[in-house]
């Protein structure tokens, strides 16, 4: 900063020094000629005014036939200081008079004939070897009194010429010394002026730019809390001002897409899949969220900002595009998107399989358009895993329903074949009691073989083909098997049935999965055990299937959202896949129909399907 402003101080001095010195060079010279000719004008005026006087004396004398005074005047005017010669010519150039005996009767025409249609004339004139002498020359005109000694007036118009040589050397002397002088007087003003201007300069130019300057540089470093202080209301002042205004507004508009950044990273965190975006004119990845980082087992350093080749796929080179399907290449329409199964590769050189939806977006960054590969990788290992893992939760609850649905019946079944064993070793049984023995053991036998036609009817995978589903035996069946859950959590499970038999047209393992999943739902809202009401009801075409509990409710701003893949708020504390309503809504959707939820925080929720009757079906031809 200093080394800046000491540049701008020594360009402006020098500046004005240049400025300042040659104008006053200037003025100098042209003050020095103006006031030699000054001065010379006025020497010789003062050489007229001494002509003329010795004009009127010669006048005089001639008149009065006084020679010998007018050549005492002559050397008189000799003697005097500054005066080196006085001469009196005759028109001819002749010298008749002088203050110097030793030049009486020499020829001067040149100076006879030197003055201009008989006027006075004075110009500098250089002799040698006398040196540089101020010449005065003034011709004496002929008057009428003068004719009878110099003829008529027409025909000698010039009696003869007055010349005074003034020495020019005091002259020059005068005017150089006077020059000097007035050079140093201008040379002393124009410093004070200088260094008036200078300091003037300094408080009110060269110290607020340096404020200016040095605030600016701060700011361009990042500090966004550097203001320059400065007072007055002159330009630089209002500069300031602009630059604190212009200041504060960068700041608040780098906190705003500060935030905005944090938020869109947080909404991108937010996600349970991986995502990151991919500059495509030079495959850099600009933008990448936690789960994504997380797949790879990489900090989001060693992500961001780097090639999408090299923290995905190992790579120092980008992939080849005939082996394997890269988005960045594949995607040349902006809007168009793909869906490709990749393998990944992990910081520890570990590779899983990745599913890849990606699409290509076009944005303005300000300079310019940029297209960018916005892709969503899903660890299908992981989600076979969560699935595996799901699957063993169901099927481990739905084990233990079987097997306390078995057990009873299967003790019965022994305890009838132990009794029957123990009569006959007795050989006090009659055919009779046999009988009721084996009528016993087919009952419980029927038992077992309903409760595993019920876990293979909701086993069973879905088809194509509908058929008729008697809604009360799936809705029946449904609360058997997860009965005992029901019943390990001290919740009380009722069924309400028509008396008339309700059927749909329907795939019947998904009928049971839909209602499997809402008891399912029911039993993980009330963890310290409560009540389960399955309605089933019919009117106007429709069956009405409602599955009421009174666990602990949902927040409305949550009701929503509970359909959505993944979004999952179990009272139980247990995560879960976020899938079984989603799965629910999807099955109801295809079969037509509808379901909704009321639900009260700490009081409980009613989930509701419409279902179309297979008669309202029929009759309506579809």
């Amino acid at each position: 900063m200093t080394t800046r402003v000491s540049y701008l101080s020594s360009r402006l001095l020098r500046g004005v020094l240049l400025v300042a010195g040659v104008a006053s060079l200037l003025l100098g010279l042209l003050f020095l000629g103006l006031y030699r000719d000054q001065l010379i004008q006025e020497r010789a005026e003062v050489s007229l005014r001494l002509n003329r006087m010795l004009q009127v004396t010669w006048e005089n004398a001639m008149l009065k036939r006084d020679v010998e005074g007018l050549r005492d005047i002559v050397a008189k005017l000799g003697e005097l200081d500054g005066i080196r010669d006085v001469l009196i010519l005759a028109p001819g150039g002749e010298v008749r008079f002088a203050s110097d005996p030793a030049k009486l009767g020499h020829q001067m025409p040149a100076v006879a004939q030197a003055t201009t249609a008989g006027k006075p004339v004075s110009r500098f004139v250089s002799l040698e070897p006398d040196g540089e002498v101020l010449r005065s020359i003034n011709p004496v005109p002929n008057r009428a009194p003068c004719t009878p000694c110099h003829g008529p007036v027409a025909e000698h118009p010039v009696n003869g010429v007055l010349v005074i040589d003034y020495d020019a050397a005091p002259i020059r002397d005068s005017a150089w010394r006077s020059a000097v002088l007035l050079l140093l007087a201008g040379a002393a003003v124009l410093t004070l002026t200088l260094l008036t201007l200078w300091l003037l300069l300094r408080r009110h130019v060269i110290k607020p730019l340096a404020t200016l300057d040095a605030a600016t540089r701060a700011l361009a470093t990042g500090d966004l809390s550097v203001r320059a202080r400065l007072g007055g209301d002159d330009e630089i002042a209002r500069a300031a001002s602009s630059f604190n205004t212009m200041a504060e507004r960068l700041a608040q508009q780098i906190v705003l897409t500060e935030t905005q950044k944090r938020y869109l990273q947080d909404l991108l965190d937010g996600l349970p899949d991986g995502v990151r975006v991919i500059r495509a004119s030079d495959m850099q990845v600009v933008l990448a969220n936690r789960a994504f980082c997380q797949q790879l087992g990489m900090p989001a350093e060693a992500v961001l900002n780097n090639p999408c080749y090299q923290c995905s796929h190992g790579r120092a080179t980008p992939c080849v595009p005939t082996l394997l399907v890269c988005p960045v290449v594949e995607l040349t329409q902006v809007g168009g998107s793909l869906k490709a199964n990749h393998h990944h590769q992990r910081a520890d050189g570990s590779l899983f399989p990745a599913e890849v939806h990606a699409v290509l977006v076009e944005i303005d960054n300000g300079s310019g358009k940029e297209r960018y590969v916005v892709e969503s990788v899903r660890d299908l290992g992981q989600v076979v895993r969560v699935s595996h893992e799901q699957r063993l939760s169901e099927l481990g609850l739905l084990a233990a329903g079987i097997a306390h649905e078995i057990h009873n019946p299967l003790g019965s079944v022994r305890l009838g074949v132990q009794g029957l064993a123990r009569e006959i070793r007795e050989t006090n049984i009659s055919a009779e009691q046999i009988a009721d023995y084996l009528v016993l053991i087919d009952q419980e036998i029927d038992n077992c073989i309903a409760v595993t036609r019920r876990l293979l009817l909701l086993a069973r995978p879905p088809t194509n083909n509908l058929q008729l589903v008697v809604l009360g035996e799936a809705l029946s069946d449904t609360l058997k098997l997860l009965a005992f859950d029901a019943q390990s959590h001290a919740i009380v499970q009722q069924l309400e049935l028509p008396d008339e038999q309700l059927r749909v047209f329907a795939d019947e393992a998904e009928i049971r999965m839909i209602f499997l999943n809402l008891i399912q739902n029911a039993h993980h809202a009330m963890p310290n055990g409560g009540t389960l009401i399955a309605r089933l009801s019919g009117a106007d075409g429709q069956a009405w299937i409602e599955i009421i509990d009174t666990g602990t409710g949902m927040e409305p701003e949550h009701i929503s959202s509970i359909f959505d893949p993944f979004f999952t708020r179990r009272a139980d504390g247990v995560a879960g896949t976020g899938l079984g309503l989603t799965i629910v809504k999807n099955f109801v959707d295809r079969m037509g129909g509808e379901i909704t939820v009321d639900s009260t925080l700490g009081q409980g929720t009613r989930f509701r399907i419409r279902l179309p009757l297979a008669e309202t079906v029929l009759e309506n031809g579809s």
